[in-house]
């Protein structure tokens, strides 16, 4: 059997579903002989990482995803910095020259271990077909466990050939998966923890990425829900629990809204549970309450304390730290006690209730060009329960990040970008994401300018019958970039002079295509939308509108 198609084997025996790539590699071509492992054959190898994080976001396995040697693999060291930041589970697998000649200039020859190892958790070389195995189960591991993140493997050309492999039962390679590991929390600081909670008055709790990759949902329900604890989250923790819940503040830091705002500067205990506490989430760290208390849990011992110092610092998996907290107040909760008549969750009800009103009569006011904040509103209605929501990098689309312009509603998902922001994850994510979860509503939040840069993938949704929607609210510029260059030099220089005609561009790729410039159609056009969708057809609603920052203004 050829090694590539004994690696394919063990990839479906990690229980791996897709493998991301342009079909040029020996892992997808040995693929295809392969049941249950389907290629999705892309347009640009950058592309692939993309789709990766959005197939382990929301399956929770890692995403594979390959390319040729050399600038193949180049290609996809955007994504892969992208996916390093955000934590997300990646195995990288691709070819590379023979070592027999090695420093003689083989064809493509690179050397792509140096390229990969700065945005990896681990890369390596594969040096003898026969340490294939411990190889791949390594690298499964490696990506999953702890703090996950991606992980390289490059198999030289003359490890790659025929081999005679040992099979089991059913006749591929013998072969053992990797399993997940989690770590519980030192029982001390549990109860230092618990402590703090049960004395504060006015806890909040911030989610972070961490506590979704673990699959923590029901814990942290079960944890805020013992002592009525309100929640903001990170954009990478949005979706632990729906935004309707009514301990839900919305997102922190940059993109808070008024009342998140003030329940969180008036906290006088803050716990985040998954998070690094990095510039966005926390305003430039501008936004720790004063005299407050500090816990902080994090599965990777290096995030502890590494921007704020907490008093009770606790490492280990959010699912189980979650429990463990849980446990450890338990018995201070009157039996029985029902959070929602708490008077500081009935006075956030009425808040949030209010600040509702609010935004639905600021958001339907007639204005021209349409505001980005109005279009988020009205999809957020009309796309509603059981939708994903794919964010993407821009001004524009800032707005979807904000609660309640956009609401992640019952049985619902999101998928953030990471850190770094790299423009098209979104775009091409959103394929990746109805692929993993076809019974879900998919959307894709996305300005013109990054649109544009991956639009290239929108024929890959046609072919797969990727039935998401993109809605490119579109100002004819890099929002953030215009916004900056008039802010500090009074003029910019990078509207587009020329912009293409999206619709034109979704129909000549198959897809539904729609132009929106009147606050009256954009439910229709959406409406059209979602119907496209249910018949596998990927849909674009071009809508026109201006470059609106005042949400961060707001926000300082």
């Amino acid at each position: 059997m050829n090694s590539w198609q004994a690696i394919v084997n063990m990839i479906k025996a990690e229980g791996i579903d897709y493998i991301f790539g342009i079909g040029d590699s020996g892992l997808q071509l040995y693929a295809e002989k392969i049941d249950g492992i389907r290629n999705v054959n892309l347009r640009y190898e950058g592309s692939a990482p993309f789709m990766a994080m959005a197939y382990a976001r929301l399956s929770g396995r890692p995403g594979v995803c390959t390319a040729s040697k050399g600038p193949g693999l180049a290609n996809l060291i955007p994504g892969v910095l992208e996916a390093y930041t955000g934590c997300s589970p990646l195995v990288i697998i691709c070819a590379a020259a023979s070592q027999k000649t090695s420093g003689m200039g083989d064809f493509q020859e690179s050397d792509q271990i140096a390229m990969m190892k700065p945005v990896t958790k681990w890369s390596a070389r594969i040096p003898y077909t026969e340490r294939i195995p411990w190889f791949v189960r390594r690298a499964f591991s490696i990506a999953t466990n702890g703090q996950p993140g991606p992980v390289f493997l490059e198999l030289p050309y003359d490890v790659s050939g025929k081999t005679r492999w040992e099979l089991n039962d059913i006749g591929t390679p013998q072969y053992l998966p990797s399993k997940k590991v989690r770590t519980g929390a030192d029982p001390a600081l549990i109860k230092e923890a618990a402590k703090l909670l049960i004395k504060a008055k006015r806890p909040v709790v911030v989610s972070g990425n961490g506590t979704i990759l673990s699959g923590a949902a029901d814990e942290f329900k079960r944890f805020i829900e013992l002592l009525g604890i309100p929640f903001l989250t990170t954009p990478g923790g949005r979706g632990i629990l729906p935004e309707t819940h009514p301990l839900a503040l919305g997102v922190c830091g940059f993109y808070r809204t008024k009342v998140g705002k003030e329940v969180y500067a008036d906290a006088d205990l803050i716990l985040t549970v998954g998070t690094r506490n990095e510039g966005y989430s926390t305003h430039q760290w501008r936004d720790f309450p004063e005299g407050a208390k500090f816990i902080q849990i994090d599965i990777e011992p290096f995030e502890i304390g590494r921007n704020w110092l907490p008093d009770v610092g606790i490492v280990g998996d959010a699912r189980l730290v979650l429990r463990q907290l849980a446990e450890g107040i338990r018995d201070e909760v009157e039996p029985g006690k029902d959070f929602h008549m708490l008077p500081r969750v009935q006075a956030i009800l009425s808040a949030k209730e209010a600040f509702q009103k609010e935004v639905e009569a600021e958001c339907l006011v007639e204005e021209t060009p349409l505001p980005a904040k109005r279009v988020v509103f009205e999809m957020s209605r009309i796309f509603g329960k059981n939708t994903i929501l794919v964010s993407e990098n821009g001004s524009q689309d800032a707005w979807s990040y904000c609660y309640p312009y956009f609401t992640v509603q019952d049985d619902s998902e999101c998928v953030p970008v990471a850190e770094q922001t790299c423009m098209g994850m979104g775009v091409v994510g959103a394929i990746a994401a109805k692929l993993t979860r076809p019974e879900k509503n998919v959307v894709c939040v996305t300005g013109d300018g990054a649109f544009q840069m991956y639009m290239k993938e929108l024929p890959t949704a046609a072919q797969y019958q990727a039935g998401c929607t993109w809605l490119v609210l579109n100002n004819s510029a890099f929002g953030w970039v215009k916004h900056h260059q008039v802010t500090a030099a009074g003029w910019d220089t990078s509207s587009f002079q020329v912009q293409p005609d999206f619709v034109k561009w979704a129909e000549a790729c198959q897809c539904y295509g729609q132009r929106v410039e009147k606050a009256s159609d954009i439910r229709p056009a959406l409406e059209a939308a979602l119907e496209a969708n249910q018949k596998g057809i990927p849909a674009v609603i071009d809508v026109a509108v201006g470059l609106d920052m005042s949400h961060f203004k707001r926000a300082e």
